[in-house]
């Protein structure tokens, strides 16, 4: 009987330290490094400072919706895609590249209405989309325009019906502004601005 006890004690012993040892394995994938996400924070920071003096009258959340719709609607001048982050977050291994055509370029300054684009189209690459999008609700519109986003070209309009399905009450959260700030304000940026790479360290 002692036995059998003494062998029931060390089975149990056994599975709970199986139990820990694998909780303590199973983390999350994070989709930037440590530091890199200070940087982003930073980012969103910056951009709330901006959109908050362009929107004073309203609140932080209702601001960022009247940011987007300013932007679909091609009423926001150049120089309001500019801040002291810019190098620092082109630099990030968050990016993808490709080549416009003479065709593109005509058509996208149009769509941006401005007079010139950068010839190298700039957009989050499909892993650091696809991983932000799985740190969001998926009803939330910021989750299926990351999620778009890293398949197709969306134009601004097209991308305002994705965003606008997003609420103010949503925008408490971290990763829905962060979904806007860069997918929306740094990859406007960097494709009517041709932004130097690899000046700064990450």
């Amino acid at each position: 009987m002692k036995k059998l006890i003494l062998i029931l004690f060390f089975g149990l012993c056994a599975c709970k330290t199986g139990f820990d040892s694998s909780s303590t394995n199973t983390t999350s994938k994070e989709c930037v490094e440590k530091e890199q996400m200070k940087t982003l924070e930073k980012a969103v920071e910056l951009f709330e400072f901006k959109i908050e003096d362009q929107y004073s009258e309203i609140s932080k959340e209702a601001a960022y919706f009247e940011f987007i719709s300013d932007w679909a609607n091609n009423e926001l001048p150049m120089n309001f895609f500019k801040d002291s982050l810019e190098l620092k977050i082109r630099n990030l291994n968050i990016w993808a590249e490709s080549n416009r055509s003479e065709k593109d370029l005509d058509l996208e300054k149009k769509l941006y209405n401005v007079d010139s684009m950068n010839p190298i189209r700039v957009k989050l690459n499909p892993d650091f989309s696809v991983c932000l999008a799985n740190k969001i609700d998926w009803m939330h519109g910021t989750s299926s325009f990351l999620r778009v986003n890293s398949k197709y070209r969306l134009s601004p309009k097209l991308a305002k019906k994705q965003l606008y399905r997003t609420s103010e009450y949503d925008l408490k959260i971290f990763e829905n502004r962060l979904a806007i700030v860069l997918g929306v304000y740094y990859q406007t940026m960097f494709n009517i601005n041709t932004t130097v790479v690899n000046t700064l360290d990450n």
